[in-house]
């Protein structure tokens, strides 16, 4: 659409400021931007491992508090990794902590290859970075669109994350949006065009 911008200035909080902001104690409203921009990311995470969604959420939780604790005591040193590989060390082993939890309350089943419980199933470290890395870019994205959301009409916007992020057909989403299946399509990539503008510049702050 003519006169869209096609940069933006990011609202974004930095990754930066965040951490910036961590370092005191009653910093509650930094607390909870922290909260909301990784807690979904690691609930999706753990359920991908195979938690339920209960504890999945309190995986979650744990994790950011022992990220917090440990950045206050100094333990996080930005120039020996980037939050996100911090983040995934902390996540993958409350999941861990928590698959071992439950597996004392439960029974054990021997598989055929005689191994038990659910380290047996879970992905080697490999394919678990890969998982977190995936998870990373979908929040990336998310928060593009967010970005974005504002400069665009609603209707747009909603007739991609339905088609684009939902998976619905854009026949149905044209008849929920009362759009025609190539107006969705034409949804889909003026806000993918959007986001891409945004999402080099975003991977660099979060």
């Amino acid at each position: 659409m003519a006169g869209e911008p096609d940069r933006f200035q990011l609202k974004t909080t930095t990754c930066t400021e965040l951490l910036d902001g961590l370092r005191r104690i009653d910093n509650h409203d930094v607390w909870q931007q922290f909260v909301n921009r990784y807690r979904g990311m690691i609930e999706r995470y753990a359920v991908r491992l195979g938690l339920r969604e209960a504890d999945a959420q309190d995986a979650a939780q744990q994790a950011l508090i022992s990220f917090c604790t440990d950045y206050r005591a100094g333990k996080y040193e930005r120039e020996r990794g980037r939050l996100r590989q911090w983040l995934f060390g902390i996540a993958r082993n409350q999941v861990r902590s928590l698959h071992r939890r439950n597996q004392r309350g439960e029974k054990q089943v021997v598989d055929q290859t005689n191994e038990t419980g659910f380290f047996s199933a879970l992905p080697v470290d490999d394919e678990m970075e890969r998982l977190w890395q995936e998870e990373w870019r979908d929040s990336v994205i998310r928060q593009c669109l967010e970005e974005v959301r504002g400069s665009m009409d609603a209707k747009s916007v909603e007739a991609f994350e339905l088609f684009a992020w939902k998976g619905l057909d854009a026949e149905t989403v044209g008849q929920r949006l009362d759009m025609t299946p190539n107006a969705v399509f034409i949804a889909k990539h003026r806000v993918l065009k959007k986001i891409r503008a945004l999402q080099e510049e975003m991977e660099e702050i979060w």
